[in-house]
């Protein structure tokens, strides 16, 4: 994956758009986690790929080591293997309910939003999207985004809560946590273990497009 290679899509109807999306490379929907994290805190390009690469390759390795100690489960099974409640809720779409998956680490609880996961599914069917984006997928995604959030929580140090960034102030140096890392890895992890072609980050900007909350040629983020 090369970390600059991506263009901006045409404005040709979101049937097309969407095929676009979800061709783009990871890269892009990475990109913009970790923009959405910054906060005025400009990442170099250097900094956003190594990022990228480190939360990645955490995602990966995480994948491979549950998948060879669980086995081939669904996401569900898994949840309730790793001793994790699933629960279902029906939230108001607007902030600060605006949200598709949750984890609670003191319950050890993953919500689900089934007004989010509703309002989702039906864009996918209005729309006929279904032969590019499954609404099966919808809640498969968001748990395993979740339960990557709860395996962080019993692995000390892992890169994904450790990296830091180093930054100056007036001549003193600081450095921030950078929460990005944690929600690419989320992504990865989710699509890696439901082995999905496409990124779940779609799922998220078919939510907004729902809600009238994003335009349709902003369907790809330009970070």
């Amino acid at each position: 994956m090369s970390c600059n290679d991506f263009s901006r899509p045409g404005k040709h109807g979101l049937d097309r758009i969407v095929q676009q999306a979800l061709g783009c490379d990871d890269t892009v929907w990475y990109r913009y986690l970790l923009q959405k994290d910054l906060c005025g805190c400009a990442l170099s390009s250097d900094e956003a790929c190594a990022v990228i690469d480190g939360a990645v390759l955490t995602a990966n390795d995480m994948a491979q080591r549950i998948t060879a100690q669980y086995g081939a489960l669904s996401p569900r099974e898994l949840a309730g293997e790793l001793q994790l409640d699933l629960v279902y809720a029906r939230e108001e779409l607007q902030e600060p309910y605006l949200y598709m998956g949750l984890y609670d680490p003191a319950a050890r609880i993953i919500t689900v939003n089934d007004s989010a996961v509703l309002q989702v599914a039906q864009f996918i069917g209005d729309n006929e999207l279904d032969s590019f984006t499954r609404s099966d997928d919808i809640v498969d995604s968001i748990v395993l985004h979740e339960i990557f959030h709860a395996l962080e929580e019993e692995n000390s140090g892992i890169y994904t809560r450790s990296r830091m960034l180093e930054r100056s102030v007036l001549g003193i140096r600081y450095k921030r946590g950078l929460a990005g890392a944690s929600e690419v890895a989320a992504v990865q992890f989710s699509k890696y273990m439901a082995g999905m072609a496409y990124s779940p980050c779609i799922f998220e900007r078919y939510l907004l497009l729902a809600l009238g909350q994003l335009a349709t040629h902003d369907l790809i983020p330009y970070t």
